[in-house]
Order: structure tokens, then sequence, then C-alpha cells
């Protein structure tokens, strides 16, 4: 059987779609094996509004503020569709999840606000991490530092992942709604 393009990006759709709602199925039911460490809590409403809200101005900050590096650029749906559901999952599931987990961990017998310290050190491994991205600016690893600050800053307070997560799919979707509106 023969699949076009369309078909596969149908079955890509379906497969995020589905992957994102068993993450969000199990929030709070991953604490064992290692998974601990990825604090995938249960968060209120309130909390994920804030996420939300937080994430969605930054990125129309952000998009306002640096609005010329879109202008010109092709938009493709794939790209924005990852970026807004995959990425942040993948990214803050590492980032958030794992590193500033176990950052935390080592660091709070030893050092006080050993979060915030552990979540600025991991703001700046993520902010190189983006370097490998062709065309990235130095201002845009600026923001992404300062963005995986606030994303740090969502997982204290929370005490959870998916707090950074929203904020950083919110923060992402207007992002890529920018870069349509500027194409």
């Amino acid at each position: 059987m023969f699949f076009s393009p369309v078909h596969l990006q149908i079955a890509g759709v379906i497969f995020t779609v589905a992957l994102l709602a068993l993450a969000w199925a199990n929030r709070g039911r991953l604490n064992s094996m290692g998974f601990e460490f990825l604090h995938w809590n249960r968060t209120s409403a309130r909390e994920n509004g804030e996420a939300l809200a937080f994430g969605a101005v930054s990125g129309l900050a952000v998009a306002l503020l640096f609005q010329a590096l879109y202008k010109g650029t092709p938009f493709k749906w794939q790209d924005a569709w990852i970026g807004i559901t995959l990425g942040p999952l993948m990214e803050e599931t590492i980032f958030r999840g794992y590193l500033f987990g176990l950052a935390e961990w080592g660091l709070r017998k030893r050092v006080p606000q050993a979060g915030w310290i552990a979540g600025i050190a991991i703001a700046a491994v993520f902010a190189l991490c983006h370097l490998l991205k062709p065309g990235i600016t130095g201002p845009q690893i600026g923001v992404i530092f300062a963005m995986g600050v606030v994303y740090a800053w969502l997982r204290i307070k929370s005490n959870s992942t998916t707090s950074p997560f929203l904020a950083h799919s919110a923060y992402n979707a207007v992002i890529f709604m920018a870069a349509a509106l500027l194409a």
C-alpha cells in the first residue's frame, strides 16, 4: 500500500495527539524506575492556565521585539506542529524533568537554594544546546536562556514538569503564529 505525504502527516498528527493524551493522563503516576526525577505531576487548573498565559505573553513579547527575524521565513506547518507539541514535551522532559531533578537532588543537601542554582545551570545548558540550530543568533540564545529560567521558575513553583511544558508549548505556538503572519 502506498502512503502519500498527506497520509504520513495525518498519521504523525494522530500519533502526536495520542502520545500527548497518554502523557497527560499519566501525570502523577510516574514515580518509580527513574521516572521520579521527571516530576510529571498533576497541577491545578489555575497553574495550567497561568503557565499557558505566561508562555503566550512571553511569546508575544519576543515576537514583537524580534519580528525582523521572522520576516521572509517560509512557514512549514510540520515544523510548527513539532515545535508546539513534541519539541516542548521532549525538551521539558529532558531539561526541567531529568536534568533539573537530578541536579537539584545532587545539590539539595549541600547548597541553599539548590532549585534556583540547578534551574539557572540547566537554562544555560538548554540555551547552549540550541546553538546547534542553523542560523541561530546571539539575541535568540539570550531569549532561550531567559525562557529556560522562566521554565525553571514554573518547575520550582509547581513541583511539576507539566507547567513548563504548557508554557513552552504556548510560547512556541505564538512564535510560530507570528512567523506565519510575517512570512
